[in-house]
């Protein structure tokens, strides 16, 4: 059996062949025509940008693209696509940084009470999840016949069924993460029903089979099975190999999150205040948070763009050639990374502004380059001192993503973090995550643990140096002062 994992981002997706051992016999990427922070996008793009990479997949395999089995999807959250009865898109698709929803949510808070929202899907009110970016939708777009979230947006158009992962569902703000099902009361105070939402099932569930048609103009086998993976973050956990309690990984894509693993909901109300939440990991009986800042890698994308265009240019990896010439000890820059506000965790202010401090006539690209680094690790800093307040104690930490293809940024989150930061071999933990819940899914193997022993290959660690700890905690004290001086400012 063949295994393809289709990881579904906000700036681009991937189509990922695993065989039943986990082997990665080809990956496939598309970029979509999005720039960076842009507020909304086309739902078709997505899809054809996906069925392209599968193209991609399929075609290099050959004559052994009849031995696909499942395509599991796994996507990020919050965004949706209000599809009507006919199975038309009918507007844009909102990206979960958007504004719009900040009225609504608070329509919410004053029907439901701030805290009766948290004890149901153990999530603090914002609105950057989806129930409040629906109710603001409402007011423009009619008919809708479903809500679908990039997940069961692409396995409805691959098999016609609308199922959703547990995992994805927390993202909406209207699942009760209790019973594992919608909240009546959430979905009451929005205007909308269940129905206007995809089945909520298991993480690995089997959606159904694949369309014909879509089979055909894919290239694939009739009987594929589509599977609802998981949230990305969670997919890319399993793929590193997390999957016990007190294990946790750094992924590094558009947003950089820090997802660890532990063993019950968290009832408390400054937890959720601090925008952590807890979501179900597939049927392990096991919960994940995370502790994420929206400006991971698109800030060093932002940052490429925007003062290295002229060697963009002129050579083919701009981050390679940044990664060479970088310094290679701790710059005297501050950055603070809000540059798309201070969305994510431990706090959430959407009209906080980054900043850029300590240049002098002498700084050069490469010294800004790697404060932009050590800005980033000071964030999620911030929040493995956050989450250490409720219990949860974070030791090595798995790195995947665009950022774990750096020596220099793993050894400044080493050195920052304190930790051991181990990379995997593949840089496509999120897709091997989906392979591994369909081979369960299917019968392969009988658990994710035994499918990490074949799937899960990792790289040399990062250790942290002596040298610059007393060095990057007086900076990171800086850090906090400006980070939090700032919030309250704009």
């Amino acid at each position: 059996m063949i295994f393809l994992g289709v990881d579904i981002g906000s700036s681009g997706c991937k189509c990922v062949a695993f065989s039943e051992d986990g082997v990665q016999l080809n990956v496939n990427y598309n970029e979509y025509s999005v720039q960076a922070g842009q507020a909304d996008v086309e739902a078709e793009e997505i899809f054809d940008a996906i069925c392209g990479v599968i193209k991609q997949c399929t075609s290099k395999l050959g004559s052994d693209a009849n031995e696909i089995a499942a395509i599991s999807v796994t996507s990020f959250g919050e965004s949706f696509v209000p599809v009507g009865k006919n199975g038309e898109n009918l507007s844009r698709i909102i990206m979960y940084t958007d504004k719009r929803g900040m009225n609504e949510t608070e329509q919410l808070i004053d029907a439901i009470g701030y805290e009766k929202i948290m004890d149901i899907v153990c999530t603090k009110p914002d609105a950057m999840y989806s129930l409040p970016k629906i109710m603001w939708t409402l007011k423009s777009v009619k008919n809708v016949w479903k809500f679908l979230l990039m997940q069961d947006y692409i396995c409805y158009k691959l098999s016609g069924e609308t199922k959703i992962s547990y995992s994805l569902s927390t993202r909406t703000m209207a699942f009760d993460l209790q019973n594992r099902c919608w909240s009546k009361t959430m979905l009451d105070a929005a205007g909308i029903t269940k129905e206007n939402l995809s089945e909520p099932v298991q993480c690995g569930s089997i959606v159904g089979d694949i369309l014909k048609p879509v089979a055909e103009e894919l290239g694939l086998p009739y009987n594929v099975k589509i599977i609802a993976s998981a949230h990305d973050q969670v997919s890319a956990a399993f793929g590193a190999g997390v999957i016990k309690s007190g294990e946790a990984v750094d992924g590094t894509g558009s947003v950089e999150c820090i997802t660890p693993l532990f063993d019950n909901i968290i009832r408390n109300y400054e937890y959720n205040n601090r925008n952590f939440v807890c979501v179900p990991c597939a049927n392990t009986g096991l919960y994940a948070t995370y502790a994420f800042s929206f400006t991971g890698g698109v800030l060093l994308k932002w940052f490429r763009d925007t003062f290295a265009a002229d060697l963009k240019a002129k050579v083919k990896n701009v981050y390679k050639v940044l990664d060479e010439t970088c310094p290679i000890e701790p710059s005297d820059i501050i950055v603070v990374p809000h540059f798309m506000g201070s969305g994510g965790t431990p706090d959430m202010f959407v009209n906080a502004k980054g900043t850029i401090t300590g240049m002098t006539m002498d700084t050069k690209l490469p010294d800004i380059y790697r404060a932009v680094m050590e800005g980033l690790t000071f964030e999620m800093a911030y929040n493995i001192e956050s989450l250490g307040d409720f219990g949860i104690n974070i030791g090595s930490l798995r790195a995947t993503g665009g950022g774990a293809k750096s020596p220099i940024w793993l050894q400044i989150k080493a050195d920052i973090l304190n930790k051991v930061i181990t990379p995997l071999q593949t840089d496509e933990a999120g897709a091997a995550g989906c392979a591994m819940l369909a081979a369960v899914a299917l019968g392969k193997y009988k658990d994710l643990n035994e499918a990490a022993e074949k799937f899960v290959k990792t790289g040399e660690p990062y250790y942290p140096s002596d040298k610059f700890t007393d060095l990057y905690k007086e900076k990171y004290n800086k850090f906090k002062i400006i980070r939090n001086s700032l919030l309250n400012v704009f």
